[in-house]
Protein backbone atom coordinates (compact mmCIF):
# COMPACT_ATOMS: atom_id res chain seq x y z
CA UNK A 1 0.00 0.00 0.00
CA UNK A 2 1.23 3.41 -1.05
CA UNK A 3 1.94 5.84 2.34
CA UNK A 4 1.51 9.15 2.54
CA UNK A 5 4.32 12.04 2.79
CA UNK A 6 3.12 12.41 6.73
CA UNK A 7 3.76 7.99 6.93
CA UNK A 8 6.96 9.06 5.79
CA UNK A 9 8.15 11.15 7.91
CA UNK A 10 7.20 9.50 11.04
CA UNK A 11 9.30 6.31 9.59
CA UNK A 12 12.03 8.99 9.19
CA UNK A 13 11.10 10.72 12.59
CA UNK A 14 11.80 7.28 14.52
CA UNK A 15 14.90 6.23 12.75
CA UNK A 16 13.74 3.78 9.89
CA UNK A 17 15.42 5.17 7.29
CA UNK A 18 15.38 2.64 4.89
CA UNK A 19 11.63 2.12 4.78
CA UNK A 20 10.85 5.54 4.64
CA UNK A 21 13.58 5.74 1.66
CA UNK A 22 11.77 2.53 0.02
CA UNK A 23 8.54 4.23 0.51
CA UNK A 24 9.54 7.52 -0.52
CA UNK A 25 11.03 5.56 -3.99
CA UNK A 26 7.43 3.94 -3.91
CA UNK A 27 5.63 7.17 -4.12
CA UNK A 28 8.14 9.03 -6.58
CA UNK A 29 7.81 5.65 -8.98
CA UNK A 30 3.84 6.19 -8.57
CA UNK A 31 3.49 9.78 -9.32
CA UNK A 32 6.40 9.22 -12.58
CA UNK A 33 9.38 11.61 -11.35
CA UNK A 34 12.21 10.08 -12.87
CA UNK A 35 15.03 12.40 -11.39
CA UNK A 36 13.53 11.47 -7.91
CA UNK A 37 13.37 7.97 -8.00
CA UNK A 38 16.88 8.25 -8.81
CA UNK A 39 18.08 10.09 -6.37
CA UNK A 40 15.91 8.37 -3.22
CA UNK A 41 17.93 4.77 -5.44
CA UNK A 42 21.35 6.43 -4.26
CA UNK A 43 20.47 7.19 -0.66
CA UNK A 44 18.89 3.93 -0.90
CA UNK A 45 23.03 2.53 -1.55
CA UNK A 46 23.98 5.43 1.11
CA UNK A 47 21.92 3.82 3.69
CA UNK A 48 22.37 0.42 3.43
CA UNK A 49 26.55 1.27 3.34
CA UNK A 50 25.99 3.35 6.45
CA UNK A 51 24.48 0.34 8.06
CA UNK A 52 27.09 -1.76 7.05
CA UNK A 53 29.99 0.10 8.46
CA UNK A 54 28.25 0.89 11.31
CA UNK A 55 27.33 -2.89 12.40
CA UNK A 56 30.94 -3.17 10.93
CA UNK A 57 32.92 -1.36 13.49
CA UNK A 58 34.64 0.43 11.01
CA UNK A 59 33.14 4.09 11.63
CA UNK A 60 32.86 5.89 14.66
CA UNK A 61 30.00 7.00 16.83
CA UNK A 62 30.64 10.26 15.87
CA UNK A 63 31.38 9.59 11.93
CA UNK A 64 27.98 7.05 12.45
CA UNK A 65 26.09 10.65 13.72
CA UNK A 66 27.24 13.05 11.41
CA UNK A 67 26.34 10.10 8.55
CA UNK A 68 22.96 9.54 9.45
CA UNK A 69 22.08 13.23 10.04
CA UNK A 70 23.32 13.75 6.51
CA UNK A 71 21.33 10.99 5.30
CA UNK A 72 18.17 12.40 7.05
CA UNK A 73 18.48 15.82 6.02
CA UNK A 74 18.95 14.37 1.93
CA UNK A 75 15.69 12.34 2.50
CA UNK A 76 13.99 15.18 4.37
CA UNK A 77 14.49 17.34 0.92
CA UNK A 78 13.48 15.24 -1.75
CA UNK A 79 10.41 13.96 0.54
CA UNK A 80 9.50 17.47 0.28
CA UNK A 81 10.03 17.69 -3.46
CA UNK A 82 7.46 14.72 -3.58
CA UNK A 83 3.97 16.04 -4.72
CA UNK A 84 1.33 16.07 -2.42
CA UNK A 85 -1.24 14.47 -4.00
CA UNK A 86 0.17 10.54 -5.10
CA UNK A 87 -1.51 10.34 -8.03
CA UNK A 88 0.13 10.25 -11.65
CA UNK A 89 -0.29 13.79 -12.92
CA UNK A 90 -0.79 13.51 -17.22
CA UNK A 91 -0.39 10.65 -18.75
CA UNK A 92 1.60 7.72 -18.21
CA UNK A 93 5.38 7.55 -17.97
CA UNK A 94 7.26 4.72 -19.16
CA UNK A 95 9.68 3.99 -16.99
CA UNK A 96 12.85 1.86 -17.91
CA UNK A 97 15.54 0.73 -15.54
CA UNK A 98 19.23 1.90 -17.22
CA UNK A 99 20.29 -2.04 -17.20
CA UNK A 100 17.86 -3.25 -19.32
CA UNK A 101 18.18 0.11 -21.33
CA UNK A 102 21.76 -0.60 -21.97
CA UNK A 103 20.82 -4.56 -22.62
CA UNK A 104 18.62 -3.81 -24.79
CA UNK A 105 21.21 -1.26 -26.83
CA UNK A 106 23.60 -4.01 -26.38
CA UNK A 107 21.48 -6.73 -28.24
CA UNK A 108 19.64 -3.82 -31.18
CA UNK A 109 23.47 -3.18 -32.39
CA UNK A 110 24.69 -6.57 -32.42
CA UNK A 111 21.74 -8.00 -34.36
CA UNK A 112 21.45 -4.50 -36.74
CA UNK A 113 24.83 -5.49 -37.98
CA UNK A 114 24.90 -8.72 -38.10
CA UNK A 115 22.41 -8.61 -40.00
CA UNK A 116 23.28 -6.09 -42.67
CA UNK A 117 26.47 -8.04 -42.64
CA UNK A 118 25.00 -11.06 -43.55
CA UNK A 119 22.93 -9.73 -46.36
CA UNK A 120 26.74 -7.98 -47.63
CA UNK A 121 27.74 -11.84 -47.65
CA UNK A 122 25.09 -13.00 -48.92
CA UNK A 123 25.16 -10.67 -52.05
CA UNK A 124 29.15 -11.82 -52.06
CA UNK A 125 28.26 -15.04 -52.43
CA UNK A 126 25.74 -14.51 -55.63
CA UNK A 127 28.20 -12.61 -57.37
CA UNK A 128 26.57 -8.79 -56.16
CA UNK A 129 29.54 -7.86 -54.86
CA UNK A 130 32.96 -9.16 -56.49
CA UNK A 131 35.67 -9.81 -53.87
CA UNK A 132 37.18 -6.26 -53.69
CA UNK A 133 33.79 -4.90 -52.97
CA UNK A 134 32.64 -7.38 -50.44
CA UNK A 135 36.03 -6.58 -48.54
CA UNK A 136 36.09 -2.63 -49.15
CA UNK A 137 32.31 -2.24 -47.92
CA UNK A 138 32.96 -4.30 -44.67
CA UNK A 139 35.71 -2.60 -44.00
CA UNK A 140 33.75 0.60 -43.92
CA UNK A 141 30.75 -1.58 -41.74
CA UNK A 142 32.98 -2.77 -39.17
CA UNK A 143 34.76 -0.84 -37.63
CA UNK A 144 32.61 1.03 -35.61
CA UNK A 145 30.37 -1.69 -34.59
CA UNK A 146 34.12 -3.31 -33.61
CA UNK A 147 34.05 -0.07 -31.35
CA UNK A 148 31.08 0.04 -30.00
CA UNK A 149 31.09 -3.48 -29.22
CA UNK A 150 34.29 -3.12 -27.58
CA UNK A 151 33.02 -0.51 -25.02
CA UNK A 152 30.28 -2.70 -24.34
CA UNK A 153 32.34 -5.71 -23.30
CA UNK A 154 34.32 -3.32 -21.18
CA UNK A 155 31.67 -1.46 -19.30
CA UNK A 156 29.81 -5.17 -18.88
CA UNK A 157 32.97 -6.59 -17.48
CA UNK A 158 33.65 -3.24 -15.00
CA UNK A 159 29.97 -4.05 -14.11
CA UNK A 160 31.08 -7.58 -13.06
CA UNK A 161 34.21 -7.07 -10.92
CA UNK A 162 32.40 -3.99 -8.83
CA UNK A 163 28.96 -6.09 -7.93
CA UNK A 164 25.48 -4.90 -8.51
CA UNK A 165 24.95 -1.38 -8.12
CA UNK A 166 21.59 0.76 -7.69
CA UNK A 167 19.48 1.01 -10.30
CA UNK A 168 18.33 3.85 -12.32
CA UNK A 169 15.48 4.65 -14.41
CA UNK A 170 14.90 6.30 -17.66
CA UNK A 171 11.81 8.18 -19.41
CA UNK A 172 10.61 9.79 -22.40
CA UNK A 173 11.87 10.62 -25.77
CA UNK A 174 15.24 9.15 -25.57
CA UNK A 175 13.20 5.62 -25.25
CA UNK A 176 11.34 6.08 -28.23
CA UNK A 177 13.95 7.66 -30.24
CA UNK A 178 16.37 5.03 -29.44
CA UNK A 179 13.63 2.63 -30.74
CA UNK A 180 13.30 4.05 -33.96
CA UNK A 181 16.60 4.69 -34.53
CA UNK A 182 18.26 1.25 -34.68
CA UNK A 183 15.93 -0.77 -37.24
CA UNK A 184 15.76 2.85 -39.28
CA UNK A 185 19.62 2.30 -39.37
CA UNK A 186 19.45 -1.17 -40.43
CA UNK A 187 17.24 -0.68 -43.19
CA UNK A 188 18.96 2.12 -44.96
CA UNK A 189 22.13 0.37 -44.80
CA UNK A 190 20.36 -2.81 -46.67
CA UNK A 191 18.85 -0.54 -48.83
CA UNK A 192 21.79 0.94 -50.37
CA UNK A 193 23.04 -2.34 -50.47
CA UNK A 194 19.97 -3.28 -52.48
CA UNK A 195 20.60 -0.66 -54.92
CA UNK A 196 23.86 -1.56 -55.86
CA UNK A 197 22.77 -5.07 -56.44
CA UNK A 198 19.87 -3.96 -58.35
CA UNK A 199 22.21 -1.86 -60.75
CA UNK A 200 20.54 1.58 -59.12
CA UNK A 201 24.22 2.72 -57.78
CA UNK A 202 27.33 2.34 -58.26
CA UNK A 203 30.02 0.67 -55.90
CA UNK A 204 31.41 4.25 -55.40
CA UNK A 205 27.45 5.71 -54.66
CA UNK A 206 26.73 3.23 -52.54
CA UNK A 207 29.82 3.80 -50.23
CA UNK A 208 28.91 7.46 -50.50
CA UNK A 209 25.42 6.88 -48.84
CA UNK A 210 27.03 4.33 -46.51
CA UNK A 211 29.23 6.49 -45.01
CA UNK A 212 26.65 8.74 -44.70
CA UNK A 213 24.55 6.85 -42.82
CA UNK A 214 26.95 5.95 -40.45
CA UNK A 215 28.48 9.21 -39.86
CA UNK A 216 24.69 10.40 -39.20
CA UNK A 217 22.86 7.96 -37.58
CA UNK A 218 25.84 5.86 -36.90
CA UNK A 219 26.84 8.91 -34.93
CA UNK A 220 23.53 9.14 -32.70
CA UNK A 221 24.53 5.78 -31.69
CA UNK A 222 27.33 6.14 -30.53
CA UNK A 223 26.38 9.14 -28.72
CA UNK A 224 24.01 6.93 -26.84
CA UNK A 225 26.44 3.85 -26.62
CA UNK A 226 29.43 6.23 -24.64
CA UNK A 227 26.80 7.62 -22.77
CA UNK A 228 25.63 4.58 -21.08
CA UNK A 229 29.11 2.87 -21.28
CA UNK A 230 31.78 3.25 -20.27
CA UNK A 231 35.52 1.22 -20.83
Amino acid sequence: MLKTKANIRDLIINGKLEQANNAGLEYARHCGLVEIMNEFTKLGSRITAHHQQWHGGTISYDEYSRHHARIVHDLTAWLERLPDNPAPSGKKVKLLDEATFKKRLFYALLFTKIIVLARLAYHWSTGGFNNDQFQGTAALLAPAFAAYISVMLADYLQQHHNGDVSPRYLSGPLLVFSYWLFPLYAILLILFLEMKVKGVFSFAQMNLWLALVESVLGGYIGRIVFSFFKE
